[in-house]
């Protein structure tokens, strides 16, 4: 049996990034970076006016004052897209509006306000102004040969807002990667199917489905299935052709066995299958014809355990993400906590913020409590070495969901 990090180690070791591909900008948010961005341009392109004022030389107007204000010439008006073809005279000003370019020769825009129009082509200058006051510099943004996003990153909305503005209409990005799943197991139906006595719906081929969306992957169903031989081979077989391949089956150690043995019949080169995690997780982690293959419990905390732990870094990694775990919190327990484990447990909680910090309440449902997911927003992380903590204690929290507010 071996570690959470040594089995983690192993898959990120055996995981291969995907190749890039182009993909424009509006629909490359949520996907990461295959190059680093790099400025062809200063940024902005051009002086300009960062208000609405009149664009003069500092140098005329050093003098001025609310008794003593300098006249100086009006020469006209400058608008957003309109260029001033002449420099500008000693003692000339042009009426500009925020984000016109200012003319050659100016070096400060004056607010409005400083000034008076003492006639159509005079005004009366009220207040000095240093070199460049209320003015954006051309590169003060961006200079050219800026490192603007670098590769790894996950594309936001305001990187695409940035792309857009450097004239970049798409981008390389990794590819998104194709993942197959089978659910497998007797007793098992769908969730549209009658629910008799003895039998239980696959809520975890659902999870399944949604987790590996949100991952950024692009999930592939190849169903449901009973403990057929015959069946189940051939959706392995159709299951290894895509980038990754998940199977599940039912609760009992007996349906995981089953699957373990057709995996190793068709070939599989088997990585682990013991990991030191508790809640006990069953899980199988190789390769067949290159392809990864992680093979999980039924049961619904382990299962989604094995997704958070061992395939979220996997894909992580394969998107070419820079980032491969979650967010993790020291956070202030406000219950006790027990574990009889000699290995790394996991349990949920509900993480909330205050001005003290984070703190996390443990829910204790039982493992297979499905109701329980729904106010856990972390994973509370007791490393083999401890088996106690008591409240007010710090702990380590992965962080699942944002957390709540406490103030």
């Amino acid at each position: 049996m071996i570690s959470v990090e040594k089995a983690v180690q192993i898959v990120l070791d055996t995981i291969n990034v995907l190749k890039p591909e182009k993909v424009q900008i509006l629909y490359a948010r949520g996907r990461v970076l295959a190059e680093d961005v790099i400025s062809n341009e200063d940024l902005p392109l051009f002086d300009y006016a960062s208000m609405t004022g009149y664009a003069l030389r500092a140098i005329d107007i050093c003098k001025a004052s609310s008794r003593n204000p300098v006249p100086i010439h009006l020469d006209g008006d400058i608008t957003i897209g309109q260029k001033w073809e002449t420099p500008l005279k000693p003692r000339h000003t042009v009426r500009i509006n925020m984000g016109a370019p200012l003319p050659a020769e100016a070096d400060s825009v004056l607010p409005e306000e400083h000034a008076v129009r003492d006639s159509s082509k005079k005004v009366l200058i009220y207040k000095p102004a240093r070199v460049g006051y209320n003015i954006r510099m051309k590169g003060e943004d961006i200079p050219k040969g800026t490192l603007v996003i670098p590769r790894g990153k996950k594309i936001s909305a305001t990187d695409i807002g940035i792309l857009s503005v450097m004239g970049l209409a798409e981008v390389d990005c990794f590819r998104v990667p194709r993942v197959s799943f089978l659910t497998a197991g007797n007793g098992i139906v769908d969730v549209k199917a009658p629910l008799q006595d003895g039998m239980i719906r696959s809520s975890n081929r659902y999870t399944l489905h949604s987790q590996l969306a949100e991952y950024g992957a692009e999930p592939f169903d190849l169903g449901l299935v009973k403990k057929d031989k015959k069946e189940i081979t051939e959706k392995i077989n159709d299951g290894v052709k895509y980038d990754l391949f998940i199977n599940s089956v039912g609760p009992s150690f007996e349906d995981f066995s089953f699957i373990k043995r057709m995996l190793e019949q068709i070939g599989m080169d088997i990585k682990f299958w013991k990991v030191a995690i508790k809640p006990t997780t069953p899980i199988i982690f190789g390769t067949c014809n290159n392809t990864p293959i992680f093979s999980l419990s039924g049961n619904p905390f382990s299962f989604f355990l094995s997704l958070e732990q061992f395939i979220r870094p996997a894909l992580m990694k394969m998107m070419g993400s820079q980032i491969i775990k979650r967010a993790e919190v020291n956070a202030t327990l406000t219950k006790d906590l027990k574990s009889d484990s000699r290995s790394t447990s996991y349990m949920r909680g509900t993480v909330v913020l205050t001005d003290e910090g984070f703190s996390v309440t443990p829910d204790f449902k039982k493992s297979s409590s499905i109701r329980a997911f729904a106010s856990a927003n972390g994973l509370i992380v007791m490393p083999d070495s401890i088996n106690y903590l008591k409240a007010g204690s710090k702990v380590k929290v992965q962080i699942l969901a944002e957390p709540k507010n406490g103030n």
